[in-house]
């Protein structure tokens, strides 16, 4: 008989356990919410400000946006609703980022 151990999630004081599916990460999915907004958020002020986004960045996103896509399509009845609102409010703001960035194509910066 073989025994699954839970990761547990990396940041300081959290119990909570990691989603497979973010075992190279570690972090829980509250964490992993948390980094994805926040680096959202980033790109978004940087295009307010009238600066560029650098294409690793965007590329991020899109990982982050594939990651809520396939968690929200695996149905996963042990997370809760506000989690699955958290996700769509990242995939409707990286929507919204990508209509502005239509309109405003230099602020995709160069790559490095």
């Amino acid at each position: 008989m073989r025994t699954i151990t839970k990761l547990q999630c990396r940041m300081s004081g959290c119990p909570d356990s990691v989603p497979p599916a973010l075992t190279q990460d570690a972090l829980c999915l509250e964490h992993y919410l948390e980094c994805a907004m926040h680096q959202l958020e980033v790109a978004a002020a940087l295009c307010r400000e009238g600066h560029p986004v650098q294409p690793q960045a965007l590329d991020q996103l899109h990982m982050h946006a594939e990651f809520a896509v396939q968690f929200l399509s695996d149905g996963d009845g042990d997370d809760t609703l506000s989690k699955k609102e958290q996700l769509l409010q990242f995939l409707l703001g990286l929507a919204n980022l990508h209509q502005y960035l239509s309109h405003h194509a230099s602020l995709v910066g160069k790559p490095n």
